[in-house]
């Protein structure tokens, strides 16, 4: 569905063409203000500089003129200018009521008001005392209408111009201020007239919903102070839906403001007097508003919202822009005030927490299928659906834009009026290989915007390197280049050019990772390259006649389509800075290691899938700097190298899956700075009685070690180990110094079908939040398993010879989720409800 708003009607409408008012009452009001006046008082100075600066606020203003030939009686199309006007400014001046035409109209505007405050009067030089008992000018006038008018209509007049005496308005008794009475009478208008109408597209689909949500989550009906973060990423539509928003519901505020640019007019000498510049003349929509200094402009400010709900929204925030200009606005609003922001930055609005205890995020969704299919249609063909012989190309564009509206809108456009479905087919083609130039630099803005270059390094290797694959590979290999990846990482998430899925795999839109390539190629054309993909007849051809090659630090050599797997070592022997080489196999070809370890900077090889690899090189313990070694889904490697405990940098090694490995190196003990190892689904008996000296392991993986019977007696030695997953293996016991092992937090011993008790100091482990015994062969729980207070969720669904629950259980009062389903428990655990 879309949204489209209603033309507004021209801003002024001369008295010759007053009669063209169409009889038909509008709904809405055509004139957000009607101008009364006397024209030979005040037509020259003080109403020409009124109705300028309210044409200046953007107010639509109705200007009647009495000096023109008109007959006794106001005219019905007058009448009708008057019931279709939002609020009205009568200028009372001494002769006023010397014209009976003046005197009707103001009979026809009190007649006209609806609520409070709908008439503004204006005492031009008279006193309103002389109104309400029709004393000096205006009695005067009143005696001589008597010769010409019954008493009836004078009577109306009488009373007309006694109400309006009694009206809160301005009493103007100085030339001089003249032009500060002006600008507090447009103030007074501002709020009641009707609000700007920001320009959108005419078919924005799916927008009703998302300003539906936004209503939601800033909780309208509520009278304290709130504030809302629309964030995404470039293109996804934030500005759009800020808008809608605005458009739609502007009007329930007395004062409100759509700030666009912001960072734009953030730029010069003092940022912060620029914004609160803008936000004023947006406030007072007063075109040539100029304030001296912050100081000044904050008092205007404060007097302008300390008493009225604000609808304030910002537009396109960013760091820069951020920070003073926020905090000193966040303490001058009322009661019942919103301010929203967008920006790319997801941090944004948490940091405004600091000043606003009400702020919330909304995320700008990518649009389905169906709208986005739908807009694209809007765009290429103007309507809903494409013809017939364009639907599969057009879902293959659709396709592409991954929802982002931006590149709907432009991909759409670009195809307007192109009936040649070969050059359809040509294009897409084209788009695949050099994305659109728009797109990608509307795209680019987040990535130029990092303010740190290891920020921007860890986003082009993730873009090259890294995307599908898991964070914590990634995360050790820019420990090791010194990146900084537990600042960096949440940032690029916060700027919304990246993601972690369910699986703790990085992900990221196919448009950010074409940016990202394109960063890439643009930087390898005006310097030396960092990142290198070749497939194995470039590697062996392209790699010896590169220049520079000691600036290379990540590689990667695709082998899947080659029937040559092996590479010169001394090639290699050329890339001393090398940190990071992937290797991209087929698992369906023979693979062999590439001999090529002198390499003295490498930090991470990757070679998973290798399933052809038997072994790897003794020379491996020349990798002095390694940091990570994958040899994941090996699965006819048999061993690892004695030398591989050399690698005492290395703090990630991971096996999974290599199912004819059944014997780690004795000595693994001296790997000092692992972090993680991961031997799950290997073919390993035992695990070294060394492991114990892995003082900073935090992640042991043994799930699905089907041949793994016991585990070393000086497991608790393991002082820093927060996860141990052993589930699916055939252990019969825990070695009783589990219990020592305070910091472990994750604890998975599913499936392990031969263990049938725990340990007597089980309850030790203080720092337990997860227990998952699902069908193992636990038999009875330990006394001290209460003693896990910390205890968050317990699995032991299935464990069919477990019978009772420890007495005390019920003292586990973190405990969130239980399953015992399944198990051989006859009555009701006890103290059940204080769980």
């Amino acid at each position: 569905m879309f949204w489209s708003p209603k033309p507004k009607e021209t801003h002024q409408r001369s008295d010759d063409n007053k009669a063209e008012v169409v009889n038909d009452v509008s709904s809405s009001p055509l004139w957000d203000v009607f101008l009364s006046f006397y024209g030979k008082d005040t037509r020259r100075n003080f109403i020409s500089n009124l109705y300028y600066a309210l044409d200046q606020a953007g107010i639509v203003t109705f200007r009647d003129d009495p000096a023109l030939p008109k007959g006794e009686k106001i005219s019905s199309r007058l009448c009708h200018a008057i019931r279709t006007s939002k609020m009205f400014v009568v200028v009372i001046s001494e002769n006023y009521a010397r014209s009976s035409w003046c005197l009707d109209e103001l009979v026809e505007i009190l007649s006209s008001k609806r609520k409070r405050n709908q008439v503004v009067p204006v005492f031009y030089y008279v006193n309103p005392s002389d109104l309400r008992h029709h004393k000096g000018s205006f009695g005067v006038a009143l005696e001589k209408h008597k010769k010409r008018h019954s008493a009836n209509r004078i009577e109306k007049w009488k009373l007309a111009l006694a109400e309006i005496a009694d009206l809160s308005g301005y009493h103007l008794e100085d030339a001089e201020e003249n032009e500060a009475d002006i600008i507090r009478i447009v103030e007074n208008v501002l709020p009641q007239a009707s609000r700007k109408v920001l320009h959108l597209d005419t078919c924005l689909f799916g927008i009703d919903l998302a300003v539906e949500e936004i209503y939601q989550q800033l909780s309208m009906e509520s009278n304290d102070v709130r504030a809302l973060g629309i964030c995404g990423m470039g293109g996804i539509g934030k500005t759009t839906t800020a808008k809608a928003f605005y458009n739609k519901y502007a009007h329930k505020f007395d004062v409100s403001c759509f700030m666009e640019n912001v960072k734009q007019n953030s730029q010069g000498g003092s940022p912060l007097l620029h914004l609160l510049q803008q936000l004023l003349t947006e406030l007072l929509r007063a075109k040539d508003f100029k304030v001296r200094d912050v100081e000044s402009a904050l008092r205007k400010l404060r007097e302008i919202l300390s008493s009225k709900k604000a609808l304030v929204v910002l537009d396109d925030l960013d760091q820069s822009s951020y920070s003073e200009f926020l905090v000193r606005i966040c303490k001058l609003f009322s009661d019942g005030s919103r301010m929203i922001i967008t920006a790319r930055d997801l941090n944004l609005p948490n940091q405004l927490k600091v000043e606003l205890s009400k702020v919330n995020t909304y995320m700008v969704r990518h649009l389905n299928e169906i709208n986005s299919l739908e807009l694209f249609s809007y765009h290429a063909f103007k309507k809903k659906q494409p013809p017939g012989k364009y639907i599969a190309l057009s879902k293959s564009f659709v396709n592409y834009a991954g929802g982002i509206p931006l590149a709907l809108k432009m991909l759409g456009s670009s195809l307007c009026g192109r009936t040649n479905v070969s050059f359809w087919k040509a294009e897409f083609q084209k788009l695949k290989k050099m994305p659109m130039n728009d797109i990608q630099k509307i795209l680019q803005m987040s990535y130029d915007e990092l303010e740190d270059d290891t920020e921007k390094a860890i986003f082009l290797d993730i873009v090259f390197f890294f995307v599908g694959k898991n964070t914590d590979e990634a995360v050790d290999v820019f420990k090791s280049c010194d990146f900084f990846p537990e600042a960096g990482i949440p940032i690029l998430i916060e700027r919304c050019l990246l993601t972690i899925d369910w699986n703790n795999k990085f992900q990221m839109h196919n448009l950010i990772q074409d940016m990202g390539r394109n960063v890439i190629f643009e930087e390898s054309k005006h310097g030396p390259c960092r990142r290198l993909y070749l497939n194995q007849d470039e590697a062996c051809q392209a790699l010896p006649n590169l220049g520079e090659m000691d600036k290379i630090e990540g590689l990667i050599i695709d082998l899947t389509m080659s029937t040559n797997k092996y590479c010169n070592a001394e090639i290699f022997e050329r890339l001393p800075n090398l940190s990071c080489k992937p290797h991209k196999c087929d698992d369906h070809k023979k693979k062999k290691f590439l001999h090529c370890c002198m390499l003295p900077s490498l930090h991470h090889l990757n070679l998973d899938g290798c399933i052809h690899l038997k072994e790897l090189p003794e020379s491996i313990g020349h990798l002095t700097k390694q940091d990570h070694l994958n040899v994941n889904d090996c699965v006819t490697l048999k061993r690892l190298p004695k030398p591989i405990t050399q690698l005492t940098t290395m703090s990630c090694l991971d096996m999974k899956g290599c199912r004819n490995l059944k014997l780690l190196p004795e000595q693994l003990g001296e790997l000092k700075g692992l972090k993680r190892l991961d031997a799950s689904y290997t073919a390993i008996e035992q695990l070294p009685d060394s492991i114990a000296h892995l003082k900073k392991l935090v992640h042991l993986d043994l799930r699905g070690c089907r041949n793994l019977k016991l585990l070393p007696q000086q497991l608790g030695d393991l002082k820093g180990l927060k996860i141990l997953d052993a589930s699916f293996t055939a252990i019969e016991q825990l070695p009783d110094s589990i219990a020592h092992l305070k910091k472990l937090v994750y604890l998975y011993l599913s499936n392990c079908e031969k263990l049938r008790k725990l340990p007597e100091q089980f309850g030790n482990m203080e720092s337990l939040e997860k227990f998952d015994a699902a069908n193992s062969a636990i038999e009875q729980l330990p006394d001290s398993f209460s003693d896990l207070l910390n205890l968050v969720h317990l699995n032991l669904r299935g464990s069919s010879q477990l019978k009772r629950l420890p007495e005390q259980v019920g003292k586990m009062q973190c405990l969130k989720w239980l399953d015992t389903s399944y198990t051989a428990i006859e009555e009701p655990f006890p103290n059940y409800q204080s769980i």
